[in-house]
């Protein structure tokens, strides 16, 4: 059978043509039911963009590789789109609120703010929505990062499905949006994985600075006595970041070395979303540093990025993240549409932000609550 009846078969002509009409075909075939094109050396990004736009409109999508030497294209139906129900978006945020509510109840309770601030039992349930309002501003506003993204390139979304966590790093552990159109180029799957940790350190940094000016300065040995009657106790880790904020606070209004900081709840949630972020930045799997890091690097090099990352979860203690992230990485990551136009410069030099904000966040050492 002639091949170029076959394509007349199974194909519309006018996606050959669309296809010759952007790019330089050098060769074609129709394998495994796929229209398939190896095709020329020139420049793919905004070509593809616009292919795409295209052959979405007539029900197609185009996926764009490098084999080789050689950069194929291939034409694919597309698949049927599943409409989004959001019963599973309330369900998870009426748990996470639940969870944080317990974790904020936890924290607040505690009678050492009744000796520290004798208005505080009177203002307790404010303290705690507070806390309540401090935790999701910082998730709202790393999923807001995501939103942006999405509507800057055409993208469409869930809402974010917010995940529940224990009560010891402040009853969650972040939330996920799920993808419901795909990510084209390089370009987007950067500014998707980027925008998010951006906003969220962001809005970490406000709400510890928030809190720490709430929070209390007690000396030294009365906090060393209560450490002993077990009336506080100590955070596992400080993160960087945090640790580099309370000290400079401290230089600026030159409090004495005696003194000891006690955190007020809201400065606890500034914490939570530094840690979270340190989470969300390490580059595995589809984690937003895994879509930074596979915007950048290829397949292999990100999945090598993947593995180092699991054993800096499983060397400080994240035993459980390194569990999950592990099934993530076995998933593997399925790139862009196009992988391989390579992202802008700009996105390269930016690239240095993700191991900076990682850095920032990453847990250092043990301090007095």
């Amino acid at each position: 059978m002639n091949p170029r009846c076959l394509l007349m078969e199974t194909f519309p002509t006018d996606i050959d043509e669309l296809v010759r009409y952007h790019f330089t075909v050098i060769e074609w075939k129709v394998q495994y039911g796929v229209l398939t094109y190896v095709i020329g050396d020139e420049d793919t990004k905004h070509r593809f963009l616009d292919l795409y736009f295209e052959l979405d409109k007539r029900g197609y999508v185009p996926v764009l590789r490098r084999e080789g030497d050689a950069k194929v294209l291939r034409v694919l139906r597309k698949p049927p789109q599943h409409k989004h129900k959001l019963l599973w978006n309330i369900i998870l945020l009426m748990a996470t609120i639940a969870t944080v509510s317990f974790a904020g109840y936890l924290f607040t309770s505690s009678s050492i703010y009744d000796l520290l601030d004798p208005t505080f039992s009177s203002y307790r349930i404010l303290h705690l929505l507070a806390y309540i309002a401090s935790i999701f501003f910082v998730l709202g506003t790393h999923e807001l990062g995501h939103k942006i993204a999405c509507l800057k390139h055409g993208l469409k979304s869930t809402p974010p499905y917010f995940i529940p966590g224990p009560p010891e790093i402040g009853g969650s552990l972040g939330a996920v949006m799920i993808q419901e159109t795909p990510i084209l180029n390089r370009d987007q799957l950067f500014d998707l994985g980027l925008l998010g940790p951006l906003l969220g350190f962001m809005a970490s940094i406000i709400i510890t600075l928030l809190g720490l000016s709430l929070s209390y300065l007690v000396p030294y040995d009365i906090v060393a006595l209560w450490l002993k009657q077990g009336q506080i106790s100590v955070l596992p880790t400080e993160p960087l970041l945090f640790t580099l904020i309370r000290e400079s606070l401290l230089s600026f209004l030159k409090v004495p070395l005696d003194q000891v900081v006690v955190i007020h709840p809201i400065a606890f949630a500034g914490w939570v979303g530094m840690l979270i972020t340190f989470l969300n930045t390490l580059p595995v799997g589809q984690l937003d540093g895994g879509h930074v890091a596979r915007a950048i690097f290829s397949s292999k090099k990100h999945s090598i990025l993947s593995l180092v990352a699991i054993v800096i979860m499983l060397v400080t203690g994240f035993i459980v993240m390194a569990i999950i992230a592990l099934m993530i990485l076995f998933r593997g990551h399925p790139g862009p549409l196009d992988d391989v136009s390579p992202p802008s410069r700009t996105r390269k030099l930016l690239f240095l932000l993700l191991p900076l904000i990682c850095g920032l966040c990453f847990t250092s050492i043990t301090w007095t609550l």
